[in-house]
């Protein structure tokens, strides 16, 4: 069980969801042929990922060329985690208790803001989750407002210069250590793994205070950019 602070306040949020009677397993968006094989593809991903980057400089090809190719393969992984927390969301929670339900096309976009409405949940709070589940990274991706410049940095939104941000390998690597610890954390909370990770005095505000640190910093991005 991990102890990271992603991992925590998924925790919290998936107990106060079952709390709110919101879970109920779904059968038929199961699939445990592909989680398996998921999990065990992302070991492989992670384990070259990290002996590509410690011998890039070893590499006959040119290193802008490398790094355009690790930028590219650390976003579909981060977006590869994402899909996968959407079908994970799909089998555990009850499309009847949200007021809009959801299908097979719903993204987890709208999952998200489905679940937080049901919920009553805060402006403040739904900022943070999405922040959490990195919506805007996916905003970007899945509407291919994106380009790869070298030298190696992905840029989000870049044709918006409100919304645009850019991160590098180690942003990106950042965020691809988020997503797993989003997706672990739900792996380990529906195989009953869920042991106190918070004090009894801590709930959903400190979630609050942890998460809104993460888009301050986004903000902070956007602001030297502009």
């Amino acid at each position: 069980m991990s102890f990271q602070p992603n991992y925590k306040a998924v925790m919290i949020i998936l107990d106060d969801i079952e709390t709110h009677g919101l879970v109920q397993f779904n059968k038929e968006y199961l699939d445990e042929e592909f989680f398996r094989n998921f999990i065990k593809f992302r070991k492989t991903f992670s384990r070259t990922t990290s002996e590509l980057v410690s011998k890039l400089n070893t590499f006959e090809t040119k290193d802008e060329e490398l790094t355009s190719f690790l930028i590219y393969s650390e976003m579909s992984y981060i977006n590869s985690h994402l899909d996968t927390i959407k079908k994970f969301l799909k089998i555990i929670i009850n499309p009847i208790k949200l007021e809009e339900g959801f299908g097979k096309e719903t993204t987890l976009q709208q999952m998200i803001e489905r679940i937080c409405n049901k919920m009553e949940y805060s402006e403040k709070l739904k900022k943070s989750i999405r922040g959490l589940f990195l919506l805007d990274f996916l905003d970007a991706i899945s509407q291919q407002q994106f380009i790869i410049k070298n030298p190696g940095h992905l840029i989000l939104h870049h044709n918006d210069e409100k919304t645009k941000s850019q991160l590098n390998i180690k942003d990106l690597a950042d965020y691809a250590a988020q997503s797993m610890d989003i997706l672990s954390a739900m792996f380990d909370w529906s195989n009953g793994k869920t042991k106190k990770v918070e004090n009894k005095s801590d709930d959903l505000d400190k979630v609050v205070d942890s998460l809104t640190e993460q888009v301050r910093q986004l903000d902070e991005k956007l602001d030297n950019l502009s």
